[in-house]
């Protein structure tokens, strides 16, 4: 490796989120600023992360990390994250700091290994959607939002009977209602997460 390549690596974790000497990539949001704020799981942030995971995963099959700070965002990009995440050879650990909500969380439970900081969050809830449209096109909308709901119920059910086989869809139903959000240990005891990070079983 030349001198210049661990400053070159560097740069590219601080610009593109991708730190190639320890195989990990960062996720955010897109984007943030004074004026929006941040952006969380936009298109900016899908396309980084899906092209980081497959530069990673070409190079050979060793493990990948991605460490999450993420509000949550829009569903379909979530999707394309989490296909990629699944689509991975390599083993995928996801470490949490801050927080992993919504569509954050459901990214989450795509890794081999759910790790969170002991002072996370998630947050687990259904997607809300806006539609301005014709009455017609507002019912196709709906139809489509009810997917993705019976779509994330299934994601997070996996999951947890994992840890939890009795684990009712209806008591999982209840906590999606309403913005429900979980401490590192609740995530854990739940079935949403794997360990806390710096614990002897990390």
């Amino acid at each position: 490796m030349s001198k210049k390549a661990p400053q070159d690596n560097i740069d590219k974790f601080h610009d593109y989120d991708i730190y190639l000497p320890t195989r990990t990539v960062y996720m955010g949001s897109g984007e943030m600023s004074i004026e929006h704020g941040e952006s969380g799981c936009d298109g900016a942030l899908a396309e980084r992360v899906v092209k980081n995971l497959h530069i990673l995963d070409t190079l050979n099959a060793d493990p990948i990390t991605i460490i999450i700070n993420n509000v949550g965002g829009d569903e379909y990009h979530m999707l394309a994250i989490y296909d990629a995440i699944k689509a991975c050879r390599s083993h995928v650990k996801i470490v949490v700091m801050g927080h992993a909500m919504s569509a954050g969380s459901i990214i989450l439970q795509a890794a081999d290994e759910r790790v969170m900081a002991p002072a996370s969050r998630q947050m687990i809830h259904y997607g809300t959607w806006g539609i301005h449209a014709h009455a017609k096109t507002a019912q196709k909308w709906a139809k489509e939002g009810e997917k993705i709901d019976k779509w994330m119920e299934s994601v997070y059910l996996e999951r947890i009977h994992e840890k939890n086989p009795t684990f009712s869809l209806k008591k999982l139903q209840t906590m999606l209602d309403h913005d429900t959000f979980l401490t590192a240990e609740e995530s854990v005891r739940l079935g949403l997460a794997d360990k806390i990070l710096g614990t002897q079983d990390e």
